[in-house]
């Protein structure tokens, strides 16, 4: 205490100046003066932004929740849509009685790497084996096909993009159900080709092409484009088509991988069957 007190007087000029201010700053406050109305003005202003700060912190950081969120939505909405098109084919008669198989899960992925500049251009997700991802699902966004899983690690997949020439999927004509393999001939990266399309198909420019349903990579029905030309080559009874794709296969983000649960036993029946 006696220490305390020889401090205080010793540093008596400093001590009586911060009271002297801290007494004027105090009457100055609460007064009914402008310097007390700019006071509270400022005292306002810089607790607004604090708050409003804090505020947009929290929105930034609860925007990867968000979303994950409306990935995981926009999967199972994908996932009822292809479910709703099998029960369709199943009142139809096309499968057969057995309504309660629920053949297609969907899951979300980001694309964390993409080439568009090669003649055999490929894909990489962030989703892998460990998230229930194979071969050969294929792989779609909210436009249209984007292609066929090729590989996969534990954490990672590849994926044979639309632009690959050595890829061919199963379309269809959107309006009359006409088939054709669509393909890329590596000119541009925003066209594909529909060869094989029957003469008889009445094409037109501006109709869809969609996927045909005829393999069991991808359900019938996924956008692939919109027909931009067409021609029948010499001493052909098959349609060659110029298709727009629907996706901007340079810029991709979001997608969703689609497992087809009854693929394995198609393709082991098909492959005890002749003419397959």
């Amino acid at each position: 205490m006696e220490k305390l007190l020889a401090l205080l007087i010793n540093r008596r000029a400093e001590v009586l100046t911060l009271l002297l201010l801290a007494i004027g700053l105090g009457l100055t406050v609460t007064a009914e003066t402008p310097q007390r109305a700019k006071w509270l003005s400022s005292s306002s202003k810089v607790s607004g932004s604090i708050y409003q700060l804090k505020e947009n912190l929290g929105d930034y950081f609860d925007l990867k929740q968000v979303n994950r969120r409306l990935s995981e939505e926009n999967a199972q909405l994908r996932e009822a849509l292809y479910q709703s098109q099998f029960e369709k084919a199943l009142l139809e008669g096309k499968f057969g009685n057995t309504d309660t198989l629920k053949p297609y899960v969907v899951s979300p992925a980001k694309v964390i790497k993409n080439s568009v500049i090669r003649e055999k251009n490929l894909i990489t997700l962030n989703k892998g084996a460990y998230q229930g991802i194979v071969q050969d699902m294929g792989v779609v966004s909210d436009k249209g096909v984007v292609g066929v899983v090729e590989r996969t690690s534990d954490h990672f997949s590849t994926v044979i993009s639309l632009l690959h020439k050595d890829l061919s999927i199963n379309a269809a004509l959107k309006n009359t159900k006409h088939f054709g393999s669509l393909i890329w001939d590596t000119k541009t990266i925003d066209r594909c080709t529909l060869v094989d399309l029957p003469k008889i198909s009445n094409i037109q420019i501006g109709d869809t092409i969609v996927t045909g349903g005829m393999s069991s990579v991808f359900p019938a029905g996924i956008p692939i484009g919109q027909v931009s030309a067409y021609s029948i080559p010499n001493n052909s009874s098959f349609y060659k088509a110029e298709v727009r794709l629907f996706n901007d296969m340079s810029n991709l983000d979001q997608v969703y991988v689609i497992k087809n649960t009854l693929k394995e036993e198609q393709v082991s029946l098909e492959n005890q069957t002749n003419g397959f």
